[in-house]
């Protein structure tokens, strides 16, 4: 790719400094190598999500944009995200604290909520509320 201006910091680890603080020297692979690694840094410096790839294996592009979109609407909507989720697909409602029953989260009828025990709640939430709140930031 020509002229395309990379607006985010890159770093040279020539040292391997780097590679051995964030554990990217994996055993079986090399010992002078980092195998590629992806970190999912907040705003505020905190690690919310890595994933590692073998050497002899590219990085899944359309897996990586889902993550910074399912992390950033988990923050946004206060929900966690299942498997595979995508924006537009139902999301999980996390339990409520220790003060509430069980019972009464499964009697709650809150719109849109469907809860399957006490503890496994979703709701929908549409690929456009999704978007709109991402952007938002």
């Amino acid at each position: 790719m020509k002229n395309v201006e990379v607006n985010f910091p890159l770093i040279e680890d020539i040292t391997m400094e780097v590679a051995k603080k964030y554990a990217m020297i994996q055993p079986g692979e090399s010992n002078t190598k980092a195998v590629r690694a992806v970190f999912f840094i907040d705003p505020i410096g905190i690690i919310r999500a890595m994933i590692y790839y073998p050497m002899s294996l590219g990085r899944n592009f359309d897996e990586l944009m889902r993550v910074v979109i399912a992390l950033r609407a988990a923050d946004a909507f206060g929900v966690a995200m299942p498997a595979d989720w995508r924006p537009g697909d139902a999301v999980i409602v996390p339990p409520a604290g220790s003060c509430v029953v069980a019972k009464d989260r499964m009697e709650a009828k809150e719109e849109g909520v469907k809860c399957y025990d006490w503890f496994f709640c979703t709701k929908e939430l549409s690929e456009e509320k999704v978007m709109n709140a991402i952007k938002a930031k």
